[in-house]
């Protein structure tokens, strides 16, 4: 059977039993998770386990892809180099919520392995908990296996998917592969920690509690069955392989790989194998990653996704491979999944594009990282030391690109760890620098964070209204340090029970305006949530008037034009998001925006990669119609489950509560808690700024409304005034009169070209003759101060004068200079290059350049160097003569 039959097998086995097929899950699970991938083929039903939502049927077969990376569920530092071990995986499971349990679950297992795939039943083995007498009873009983082929565990048979949610008792089955791969000892047997010989394929898991924060386990409103199969492992079995890596799922991968070279495999033995074997897996999960919205960054899912395709790239390069070969493996790893997941094939050229950008971006870096790896770590070596600073690991992230997984994987093949404490004080190091910059270029009251307190939540009512009656409740100096009063000038913050200010939150900034009683102000110059449980709103601002004191009963009122503007910008980028959408395709998915009273930033997911024109002029048209339409706003609160059955869009990563603010305004539906306007046409009109790249197939688009927006097009329409004005036409017919001057003026630059050509043969004919001689090798050596000659231009104009010949010309500029070298052909024959010329030359004037062994040129910071350089040419020629 091939690796297809299989995942096809135990789909129809399962619907036969009355189970509805349900498409796997993106590998990005939701937001309410707590696992930064999806690891388990349950975890897309939590809620329907504890009885938060209700499940899609009484019973459930899926295909789920999952992605294990990290936490107690990690395999990574085992791929390739086990038979058994991969970081994606495919899990084959049936579930029940509430339906049958135990006993068809185990009576089903059984007959779709033995009956169904024909697996010889002496081969199985099964465990169970070790207080589970009814498993235990039903597997020697009703499936009649001898007592001794029924082991029981404690900790390897009890489930979890993390430290709390559903848990519970577990039975896996165990297929043995033989004495052949076994350690031999009599007790050998499923769960030997000596031996592969006995390898899990299936887990049959029995959810009846939740387990709390405190450890505590409730039990669940209904008890579950919650199964998961490894499909690599299952295909292993079947095939009659002992590593996953031997089946069609990874050989099809690996045999589209490039050929390794005789002396490479000779070098590397065995670790030739291990890591082709590292890159099918990696491409596996890299191809899914990219596939379902993830791109390469430096924090979270992004990061992950870099590393793997990092360290499958470096183990191409250990493998002799050319450039590009990662992402030009993509069409090979779609053919070995398409048919589970067809998909994929219109996800391709994205992929392979991502890729293909990471690659790029990391082989310009690879080489000169590796080299400062080496250096450290063999300096580590050569002083004793077994442990590389957490400095050097930091410098290799931050200036290199290089995951801290990576460096600390090459470390461990010398012997070396890494100092993970001191790389991680490096990297808060580094964040604080950036806090306090982001701080300095605001330019707005720095107030420190309070420091959090137990207190009552503030109140938040700008929804309904910009002014509130308060009262102060905390009070804080600029440097975060609660005080009992503010007095005139202070620079501080205050907390109040209610407000009506928006603290700044999803990308929206923070409300301004004033705080007020009878007799005195406080400007409010920013607002923020006092910490990341956001209980408290903090005010932050300087007192104009009079003092504040806690319990002062105070007026809040919002800047009504603050608000007004940021309402709209707000608005305006959900319709962006919904334009966006509808123009590029569903994968289009949000990675952060940032809202201003004066303008708009919103940062995407590009399955085309960059905007052209017409494609930024149909988004820019789609939102205007979208604001002409004049759309109310529906705000409404309802469970998160049933936001997402309406077709909510949401941000993937974001933490969301049990219950949900759901935003809509005619075709666009938003997850939101931000502050919008009462009908789209209250926008105005929306002008697309500009496009941008910030990351491999992340796309940055600015735009402005409103008041901003009429601002923009006034200036503009000015500029073009002006420009017409100054061309002598019309605003309509700038562009050709523009037109005419473009092509007029590269008319005259080609006129000046021709005329210093004719002035560099002038005088090549002069500096020729007079040409010295060095080993056998003429040469000219000169500075160049006449502006209308390029020394380029003179330098190969002398070149066709002196054919056997090397010409070395410096032209000095505001304190700096710039030196060309040619070689005629006679002066390559003798073994000169003027690359290699030019490199003896440069130190002199303090500048670096490259270059061809007929022609070079570099620049220096060091114009007084000029001498010095061309007195050495001599020198130079004469140790290129002598080699």
């Amino acid at each position: 059977m091939t690796s297809a039959d299989i995942r096809r097998s135990f789909v129809d086995f399962f619907v036969a039993k009355g189970h509805v097929h349900l498409p796997g899950a993106s590998l990005v699970p939701d937001a309410l998770s707590t696992t930064l991938f999806t690891i388990a083929g349950m975890e897309p039903f939590v809620p329907q386990f504890l009885g938060e939502a209700p499940p899609p049927a009484a019973r459930v077969v899926t295909v789920q892809r999952c992605l294990r990376v990290a936490g107690g569920k990690n395999d990574i530092d085992s791929v390739g180099r086990t038979g058994r071990h991969g970081t994606f995986l495919e899990m084959l499971g049936n579930f029940s919520f509430g339906d049958y349990y135990k006993r068809e679950a185990i009576a089903w297992a059984w007959e779709y392995l033995t009956r169904t795939l024909s697996l010889p039943a002496d081969k199985l083995y099964a465990t169970v908990y070790v207080d589970d007498d009814e498993a235990a009873q039903m597997w020697r009983q009703e499936i009649g296996l001898a007592p001794e082929r029924v082991t029981r565990f404690r900790e390897d048979n009890f489930w979890d998917m993390g430290p709390t949610g559903p848990c519970g008792p577990c039975s896996e089955i165990f297929y043995d592969l033989g004495a052949a791969v076994g350690c031999g000892k009599p007790a050998c047997g499923p769960g030997c920690p000596d031996c592969n010989r006995y390898i899990e394929v299936w887990n049959l898991v029995f959810q009846q509690y939740d387990r709390d924060a405190s450890g505590t386990m409730h039990p669940l409103p209904k008890k579950c069955i919650d199964t998961g199969m490894g499909f690599e492992r299952l295909c292993m079995v079947l095939a009659g392989k002992t590593s996953i890596f031997d089946t069609d799922l990874y050989q099809t991968i690996i045999a589209a790989l490039p050929r390794v070279s005789n002396t490479i495999e000779k070098k590397l033995g065995e670790e030739t194998h291990v890591h082709q074997r590292i890159i099918a897996d990696h491409a596996r999960a890299c191809m899914f990653l990219v596939a379902d919205g993830v791109t390469p960054s430096n924090t979270d899912r992004g990061y992950v996704l870099r590393f793997l395709a990092r360290r499958a790239i470096r183990s191409g390069k250990l493998l002799g491979f050319a450039d590009g070969f990662f992402s030009r493996l993509m069409p090979a790893v779609v053919e070995s999944l398409a048919s589970g997941y067809p998909e994929l094939r219109a996800a391709s050229e994205r992929v392979q594009r991502t890729l293909e950008a990471e690659e790029r971006q990391f082989g310009t870096t690879l080489a000169r990282g590796s080299a400062l790896l080496t250096e450290r770590l063999n300096a580590r070596k050569s002083a004793g030391g077994r442990v590389l600073p957490g400095d050097d690991a930091f410098e290799l992230y931050d200036t290199y690109g290089f995951p801290v997984d990576l460096t600390r994987e090459i470390a461990a093949e010398d012997g070396i760890s890494i100092d993970m404490a001191g790389y991680h004080a490096a990297m808060e190091a580094q964040r604080d620098r950036a806090r306090a910059d982001a701080l300095a270029k605001r330019g707005e009251v720095r107030v420190a964070r309070p420091i959090a307190e137990t207190a009552e939540r503030s109140n938040f009512v700008g929804y309904e209204s910009l002014e509130a009656k308060a009262t102060v409740v905390a009070l804080f100096d600029r440097d975060g340090t609660p005080v009992q009063r503010l007095e005139p000038d202070a620079h501080g913050a205050l907390v109040l029970d209610q407000t009506p200010f928006y603290a700044e939150k999803g990308g929206q900034s923070g409300d301004r305006g004033v705080i007020a009683t009878a007799g005195a102000s406080f400007d409010v110059r920013d607002t923020q949530y006092e910490d990341k449980t956001q209980r408290r709103i903090v005010h932050r601002g300087v007192v104009r008037a009079g003092g504040f004191a806690i319990g002062d009963h105070v007026e809040a009122i919002v800047d009504p034009h603050w608000r007004r503007e940021i309402r709209r910008h707000h608005t305006v980028t959900h319709l962006l998001q919904r334009a966006l959408k509808e123009v590029l395709g569903d994968s289009v998915a949000q990675r952060g925006s940032a809202v201003f009273p004066e303008r708009t930033r919103f940062d995407f997911d590009s399955p085309v990669g960059a905007l052209s024109r017409p494609v930024r002029s149909q988004v820019s048209g789609r939102v205007n119609e979208l604001i002409r339409s004049d759309y109310h706003v529906v705000e409404e609160s309802m469970p998160f489950a049933q936001a997402i059955a309406r077709g909510a869009v949401y941000m993937k990563g974001e933490n969301y509560g049990d219950v949900v603010r759901v935003v809509t305004f005619g075709p666009s539906v938003e997850l939101c808690g931000g502050t919008h306007v009462a009908s789209t046409g209250e926008i105005g009109h929306f002008v697309l700024l500009g496009e941008s790249a910030i990351g491999a197939g992340i796309r940055r688009v600015e735009g402005v409304v409103s008041e901003s927006a009429d601002r923009y097009v006034a200036s503009v329409q000015d500029r073009i005034d002006e420009v017409g004005s100054a061309l002598s036409t019309s605003a309509e017919h700038v562009p050709e009169a523009v037109e005419r001057l473009t092509t007029r003026q590269r008319e005259l630059e080609r006129k000046v070209e021709t005329l210093q050509l004719q002035l560099a043969a002038q005088h090549a004919g002069d500096y020729a003759a007079a040409a010295k001689e060095v080993a056998g090798v003429r040469y000219v050596a000169i500075e160049n101060d006449d502006a209308t000659i390029g020394a380029r231009d003179l330098a190969e104009s002398i070149r066709d004068k002196l054919p056997d010949g090397v010409i070395v010309i410096a032209t000095p500029s505001n304190g700096k200079v710039s030196l060309v070298v040619a070689a005629g052909a006679g002066a390559a024959q003798k073994g000169v290059s003027a690359k290699d010329v030019l490199a003896e030359l440069m130190p002199h004037i303090d500048g670096k350049g490259g270059g061809n062994p007929a022609i070079a040129q570099g620049a220096g910071k060091n114009a007084s160097g000029i001498g010095a350089a061309l007195a050495a040419v001599p020198a130079a020629i004469e140790k290129a003569v002598r080699g």
